[in-house]
């Protein structure tokens, strides 16, 4: 059953046209065209059975006017001349048919009433209101002039049975076909408020998107008006001093370390800073090969050791040298560059960081735990968003959550993901996955 009703929607659209090639009005009219030459080919055997001769003649003319009709608006899509001639032939037709089918007595008066519902179902709607008046207005004037002359009207039919099976038929035609057009025009409703639904969803989520866009706006010009210009303006007050003062070594030495760190720490901000942008201008670029994690790691440390030695934090690195995943070359570092350093910063003087690795199957867990300060459960859940607030290490090094969100969407991006374990007071341990490489199988 359900495959007939499929085949005849395939068959109506066939008739009436594709939605993305014919306009509204052209496919309205196709329809009306097709209900009408059902209409009328239905109409014509009964007609011809009851030996109504001129009416199904006429039937017959207006059949294969109609035929004409549809195939100048189907198919050689002369949609507004068709549609004219429709509307006269259809007038013409129904008044012909009042007169030489018994009048008010014959099934004319129908006909009259599905002529308009198909007109008011198919028509654009500013055209409604000349319908309404004509079929108002003809009928009025033909039932007018049969009550005053009744002898103008003669009956058609040879005895009552052939009255009763016109009425019928006409009667059970006009049933069928409103039947029809309503379905039809409800099952237009509802694709139509389905496809106003979806659109609105779409615009929900755009909506969402934008508010989302003006958030990483918003933090970006925070980064760039304070966070970054906080740095920028110790350096040049610190440079300043050792310009302008005549210091002792050992005050020099002090205010070269605390410049030292405070430059490793804007290139930091910084880099990750244009990473980011890049990344939500064109999130594309990733480059993946076989990477070597005890390589990347050991090249991270021979940067942030220096800063891990100036608070007496030690390292530990237990990354198998043999161990290869499949990442981006830069995008490892920066992931694990900034993990580190996270890990330094939130680790107070004399703890411990570790790095090791874990294979599950066929990914590669690279861990870096801390025992300092741990992550405040209620920060936990916005901890990879912008909308995590600027925090402070355990040395009042200055952070700005860009970090970690940069580092969950460099991973995404290599197919691995990123999270973390935390006991406030106790410790912090972050995971970053990776697939592992196919040079691994090949070693084994």
């Amino acid at each position: 059953m359900h495959k007939i009703v499929r085949k005849l929607a395939d068959v109506w659209e066939e008739l009436v046209g594709d939605p993305a090639s014919f306009s509204f009005e052209n496919r309205a009219f196709n329809s009306i065209s097709v209900v009408t030459m059902v209409l009328l080919t239905v109409l014509l055997p009964f007609n011809m059975l009851l030996g109504l001769t001129a009416v199904w003649v006429m039937v017959a003319t207006l059949l294969a006017l109609q035929i004409f009709f549809f195939y100048l608006s189907r198919y050689r899509r002369i949609y507004y001349a068709s549609m004219l001639a429709y509307v006269i032939v259809s007038y013409i037709t129904l008044t012909a048919t009042f007169y030489l089918n018994s009048g008010s007595h014959g099934p004319a008066l129908l006909l009259f009433f599905l002529t308009f519902n198909l007109l008011i179902a198919f028509s654009p709607r500013r055209r409604h209101w000349l319908w309404a008046l004509l079929h108002l207005l003809i009928p009025v004037v033909l039932l007018t002039k049969e009550y005053f002359d009744p002898a103008w009207i003669a009956d058609s039919y040879r005895d009552a049975s052939n009255r009763y099976i016109d009425i019928l038929s006409s009667y059970i035609v006009t049933l069928t076909c409103i039947y029809l057009i309503t379905n039809y025009l409800r099952k237009n409703y509802e694709r139509e408020k389905q496809t106003a639904e979806e659109r609105a969803n779409k615009i929900d989520t755009q909506n969402i998107n934008l508010e989302q866009l003006n958030q990483k706006k918003d933090k970006l010009f925070s980064i760039i008006a304070h966070d970054l210009q906080s740095p920028l303006n110790s350096i040049i007050t610190t440079l300043h001093l050792i310009a302008e003062y005549d210091l002792e070594e050992e005050e020099k030495k002090m205010l070269g370390d605390e410049l030292l760190t405070l430059t490793k720490n804007t290139s930091n901000l910084l880099t990750n800073l244009l990473t980011w942008s890049k990344l939500q201008m064109d999130g594309k670029g990733v480059r993946l090969s076989s990477e070597n994690v005890h390589e990347a790691v050991e090249r991270a440390l021979s940067i942030q050791r220096m800063l891990a030695d100036k608070k007496s934090v030690n390292i530990t690195s237990h990354v198998d040298p043999t161990i290869y995943i499949t990442a981006d070359h830069n995008m490892l570092e920066l992931v694990v560059r900034n993990l580190i350093n996270n890990a330094i910063k939130f680790t107070p003087t004399g703890g411990q960081v570790s790095i090791d690795l874990q294979i599950n199957g066929g990914t590669c867990h690279l861990m870096i735990a801390d025992n300092g300060i741990g992550i405040d459960p209620s920060q936990q859940q916005e901890i990879f968003s912008l909308k995590s607030q600027s925090t402070f290490g355990t040395n009042n090094e200055k952070g700005i959550g860009l970090g970690l969100v940069l580092c969950k969407e460099l991973l995404a991006l290599q197919q691995g993901e990123l999270w973390f374990e935390s006991v406030l007071g106790k410790g912090t341990t972050f995971y970053a996955s990776f697939p592992l490489s196919q040079v691994n199988s090949n070693a084994n």
